[in-house]
């Protein structure tokens, strides 16, 4: 859908309590996993996230990395019990929508469809405000085949930031997916005519255009 789919991520000391001095540490163990990853060291790099979470187990950065590495092992059971724990989080940690919108972003990367579609519905139910939960929200459902659905978050998202017009493109999408050609040429036109450069846009807007030139037009009924 839209922006998101088409052409629409253990050490045996003792860790000290979290706190400022474990923060510290739990940021430290977080970024020595970034730079065992960049060298190929993945085994170490696992440790080092564990590491972290040792030092301050809400540490969300390393919350999230290690939920991708969980799914990656084939551990979705784990890995979704991770992403799931983000959402408990005060809502003053740092950067916790954007962390959430990761996490949802990497289940739409790997097609996880279900699992995205659970995360973006408790995110929006918390943080109605967020835009993006309800993109994501709407991406999932539309995959699923819940288009009434991915068309309201849609609108909701839209609502949100009216300006936004890879939103826009994002309703027409859902609203071709659902078979409502009309409305969906219109609000394609609309994005296409937002940012003429959008090659998304455009392309499902000619989409659109394709399956509205098939659809048998009506003849008027005839007079007695």
């Amino acid at each position: 859908m839209g922006t998101r789919t088409q052409g629409r991520r253990r050490a045996s000391r003792k860790a000290p309590a979290p706190g400022r001095a474990g923060l510290f540490e739990a940021e430290a163990a977080y970024a020595d996993s970034i730079f065992r990853t960049a060298m190929g060291d993945l085994k170490r790099a696992v440790a080092a996230l564990h590491r972290a979470l040792e030092f301050d187990p809400g540490y969300a950065p390393a919350i999230f990395s290690l939920g991708t590495v969980e799914y990656q092992r084939g551990k979705c059971a784990e890995g979704r019990r991770l992403f799931e724990s983000l959402l408990s989080h005060p809502a003053d940690t740092p950067d916790l929508c954007g962390i959430i919108d990761h996490a949802g972003d990497f289940l739409i990367g790997r097609r996880a469809y279900k699992d995205g579609l659970e995360l973006y519905r408790a995110a929006a139910l918390r943080f109605p405000q967020v835009a993006v939960f309800h993109q994501g929200l709407g991406c999932c459902a539309g995959h699923e085949g819940l288009h009434d659905e991915a068309i309201a978050a849609s609108r909701r998202a839209l609502e949100l930031e009216p300006a936004n017009q890879r939103f826009v493109n994002d309703l027409g999408w859902s609203l071709l997916e659902a078979g409502r050609l009309s409305e969906a040429k219109e609000t394609l036109a609309r994005a296409v005519a937002m940012d003429p450069d959008d090659q998304l846009a455009r392309e499902n807007l000619r989409l659109c255009k394709t399956k509205l030139a098939k659809v048998p037009v009506r003849a008027p009924p005839l007079r007695s």
